[in-house]
């Protein structure tokens, strides 16, 4: 990858970052951003934008772990079907943590199926982003996009499952998986080889 295609990458990755953080002060914080007039809704929206980038930089930092860690286990684990079959033991092991560990932290001897929704969401955007990635490439991409969108999404969202707070966790979450679906969709066109 050039280091031009890497800066669209980023910038549009960015870009993408502030624009899912503006929708999420829309939807939710829209009464507060309304209330103080047109000075206060400008500025509300900026900051925003400004959480959304930030998030986005998050999702960078570990889309480039992911590759890190895709390309040095490869390179360890000589039978392909070995490497994917670690990545699903690690989804399972993920989805049974993102449960678990936040019904210990948050439960308070209170039902475990809330905890449910967080994981089963993440984990539908990531078998529909997986599913289009194969479409768009070949089946092989199946498993590692569904790796990176559901562990490398759910590790980048530990702050906001930390807290028992609708709005923290959907304002993370809407930039992260804007820029994260982004990213690995964009990644095959910008590692094609030109002829």
């Amino acid at each position: 990858m050039s280091l031009r295609k890497y800066g669209w990458l980023f910038f549009t990755t960015l870009l993408l970052g502030g624009l899912g953080g503006i929708l999420v002060g829309m939807i939710f914080a829209s009464d507060k951003l309304l209330e103080g007039g047109m000075a206060n809704f400008f500025m509300g929206t900026f900051m925003q934008m400004l959480y959304g980038m930030t998030i986005s930089i998050v999702a960078q930092m570990g889309f480039f772990a992911y590759m890190t860690i895709n390309y040095l286990a490869r390179g360890l684990f000589k039978n392909p079907s070995l490497w994917k079959s670690i990545q699903v033991f690690l989804v399972l092991f993920v989805f049974f943590d993102m449960v678990y560990l936040r019904y210990t932290l948050l439960g308070e001897d209170g039902s475990v199926w809330p905890f449910f929704v967080e994981p089963i969401l993440l984990l539908l955007v990531a078998v529909v982003t997986a599913y289009g990635k194969a479409r768009l490439t070949n089946q092989t991409a199946w498993v590692p996009t569904l790796f990176f969108m559901f562990v490398f999404s759910a590790i980048e969202w530990i702050p906001a499952l930390k807290q028992y707070n609708v709005h923290a966790t959907l304002s993370m979450l809407v930039p992260l998986l804007f820029c994260n679906v982004w990213q690995v969709m964009h990644l095959h066109r910008l590692v094609k080889r030109e002829s």
